[in-house]
């Protein structure tokens, strides 16, 4: 009797675990406003329809892919995005599968959604009046893990920006199980969460891990820019990813700066920092 009790209360307190983690990876939209832009659709390599804009400044200046994190779409890294078209980037930012105008309805927090960072780097291949040579890459929370998982298999990406990723997927549930539900103990609910991860999206999430990534840029150059307050991402996460990760590197700690607010707090320092990273690794140097 005892153990048919324990079993049905583990039971049921999964059940209600996965239940509730279910219903938030599926997010509400928010409206991509019209903006004088090209926009352009191409699919992710399993298959879903997305949609992003292309702009352009110079076809045969550096490109640079931007990715947007949980919850928003492209449309919150556009001020960004324009301020790099001004210093002659070219720009593809597009919205994430379950985001703005994309198809799907489910977000996987960092997994599936590499699905879609390759499908955008296919579809830059396949322009005929773009270069092939590599891309930079600029991406913030869930974008900025895509992007650092994409780039570790992946030479296209030449130049990796990113601001504000997690050390990996499962560390973050439990973080913000605790954030969320403060007096639920981390275990056995982060069990709980990691289980139903595997059943829904196939993989363990600890797997999606940019640690694990930035050990293997192989040289390419990284720039990791983390808020000093963060309540979500810590300073110590992103040692520990700046530590992985092999030289040319930047570690650019942002004091005061809570989750993604380093670009609000001072634009011209934040876009100065970009434009430099990219035009020192992207753009060709002179020759004699």
């Amino acid at each position: 009797m005892i153990v048919e009790v324990l079993f049905l209360t583990v039971f049921w307190l999964w059940v209600a675990t996965a239940v509730l983690f279910l219903r938030n990876t599926v997010l509400p939209r928010l409206p991509v406003p019209t903006a004088p832009f090209e926009t352009v659709q191409f699919p992710s390599t399993d298959g879903l329809q997305l949609e992003g804009w292309k702009i352009t400044s110079d076809p045969e200046a550096p490109w640079l892919i931007i990715c947007h994190g949980l919850g928003t779409n492209r449309a919150d890294l556009l001020d960004i995005a324009q301020g790099l078209v001004r210093r002659q980037f070219n720009v593809l930012l597009f919205d994430f599968r379950a985001h703005g105008s994309s198809q799907g309805r489910v977000t996987s927090f960092g997994f599936t959604e590499q699905r879609d960072l390759e499908g955008a780097l296919a579809y830059l291949g396949s322009q005929p009046d773009i270069p092939a040579r590599p891309y930079g890459f600029y991406g913030i929370s869930m974008g900025a893990v895509v992007g650092l998982s994409v780039a570790a298999r992946d030479e296209r990406l030449g130049a990796v920006a990113v601001d504000s990723p997690y050390t990996s997927l499962d560390e973050s549930l439990a973080h913000h199980l605790k954030l969320m539900y403060p007096i639920l103990p981390r275990y056995p609910f982060a069990w709980f969460l990691w289980a139903t991860y595997r059943l829904r999206f196939g993989t363990w999430p600890q797997h999606v891990s940019s640690r694990s990534a930035a050990a293997q840029l192989n040289g390419r150059p990284l720039l990791l820019i983390q808020g000093e307050a963060d309540p979500r991402m810590s300073v110590d996460g992103a040692k520990q990813i700046f530590g992985r990760a092999s030289e040319p590197k930047e570690l650019w700690l942002i004091p005061g700066a809570s989750h993604l607010e380093g670009y609000a707090l001072n634009p011209d320092a934040y876009l100065k920092r970009l434009i430099a990273f990219f035009d020192k690794f992207l753009r060709p140097a002179p020759t004699r």
